[in-house]
């Protein structure tokens, strides 16, 4: 009897701790009215938007992404192929990456966390080249 409740607390501890897995804490968007621009680089291609209403929507999109237990530790992702959204602002800019990995669809903020996004961004951030 004894080795059977010790076996159910040991299980018991397991299913806490990984239930209780550490996620990102929720990604820090800048306000629209501070960007002055965005840009968006796919491979060698940059193009420069400072339309406000497509910059509201694209915040909006990635604001609705959720976090991930993945930690970003790197610059750059750890992927072949990526976009890079970089903010302007008055003062400085601000860096997110969007990638594809196992047909799944991340947003990453550099040393701050790693997102699951859908693939609606992805995609259209690739159409704006």
């Amino acid at each position: 009897m004894k080795k059977y409740i010790s076996l159910f607390l040991c299980f018991i501890c397991i299913l806490a701790l990984v239930a209780c897995e550490k996620k990102a804490d929720p990604i820090t968007l800048p306000q629209i009215d501070d960007i002055t621009s965005v840009d968006i680089t796919v491979g060698e291609n940059k193009v420069n938007h400072t339309d406000k209403a497509w910059i509201s929507e694209i915040i909006s999109d990635i604001s609705s992404s959720e976090p991930t237990s993945k930690e970003s530790i790197q610059d750059t992702p750890q992927v072949e192929n990526y976009i890079k959204i970089d903010f302007q602002f008055k003062t400085g800019t601000s860096i997110l990456y969007v990638y594809e990995d196992s047909s799944k669809y991340y947003i990453e903020q550099p040393y701050q966390g790693i997102y699951k996004t859908d693939s609606q961004l992805f995609k259209r951030l690739q159409e704006t080249n």
